[in-house]
């Protein structure tokens, strides 16, 4: 039996864990929301109800749990355990990864993020990163092993009680982001500079960038007028006057870039 004491000891202070198998899907998922929202402050979640499709097949995720920044977000898988891992959450799980969102993803989104545009959630869905997480109700080692192989992430969620019917939950795992985008960068070609507002999260000075074609080069990052202006030192950058470029962070700190169409 595993039971939580917060602060002194007493009655009040202690929380007994809620039989994991006692919940029906749609409770869970509700405790889940909690859990994530307190939890992982730097993100928003919510109920998201969107379909994607790969290779004909059509799945509908549960949960979206978007970063502040925008940098990149999570659909978000709930299951229970005793659902079959290889039957029903690797497919669902390897559709959100590699499939392709269907138009019922930015409405869903807007309903979910009642701040988000329709515009907002196009370009979410378009160019932000996106990873995928299961969250369930009890831990497996072996669950973790094999969404790991479709590049998917396993939380569980505990749920805890006390006398007084208060609740307390509690996370295990964490969340790991393979690569995040720092924003939109504007391209002059007659200073050879991209432009992007100052906060983006790149350092000022010499960086090293791979470019639209693959090919690492070095480049001088400086700050003025409140932007950050951004140089290749050798050669041209071959991109079109005026034209957005999408600067990405993977999780190695490796900066790349992707011409915005």
């Amino acid at each position: 039996m595993r039971r939580l004491l917060t602060g002194a000891c007493h009655p009040d202070n202690i929380f007994q864990l809620v039989d994991p198998t006692s919940y029906l899907e749609g409770d869970f998922e509700a405790e889940v929301v909690k859990a994530l929202s307190c939890l992982f402050p730097e993100y928003r979640c919510g109920v998201f109800a969107g379909t994607f499709v790969l290779e004909g097949e059509r799945r509908i995720a549960d949960l979206a749990l978007i970063h502040k920044t925008v940098s990149h977000w999570f659909v978000v898988e709930v299951e229970l355990a005793g659902h079959s891992l290889q039957h029903h959450i690797l497919p669902q799980v390897r559709c959100f990864r590699y499939g392709d969102p269907a138009d019922s993803c930015a409405t869903s989104l807007v309903r979910a993020f009642d701040d988000l545009s329709i515009q907002q959630a196009e370009d979410l869905l378009r160019h932000i990163p996106r990873h995928v997480v299961v969250v369930g109700n009890l831990p497996d080692p072996s669950w973790v092993t094999q969404l790991s192989a479709v590049d998917t992430q396993y939380l569980t969620v505990s749920v805890y009680q006390d006398h007084h019917g208060r609740k307390a939950h509690e996370v295990e795992g964490r969340l790991f982001v393979r690569a995040q985008s720092l924003g939109f960068a504007r391209f002059s070609a007659t200073d050879n500079c991209l432009r992007i507002p100052r906060g983006c999260g790149l350092p000022v000075g010499s960086i090293q960038i791979v470019d639209q074609f693959g090919n690492a080069a070095g480049w001088t990052v400086r700050e003025a007028s409140g932007q950050l202006w951004i140089q290749k030192d050798h050669g041209p950058a071959l991109i079109s006057h005026d034209s957005l470029v999408q600067i990405i962070r993977n999780f190695e700190g490796r900066i790349s870039i992707l011409i915005s169409s």
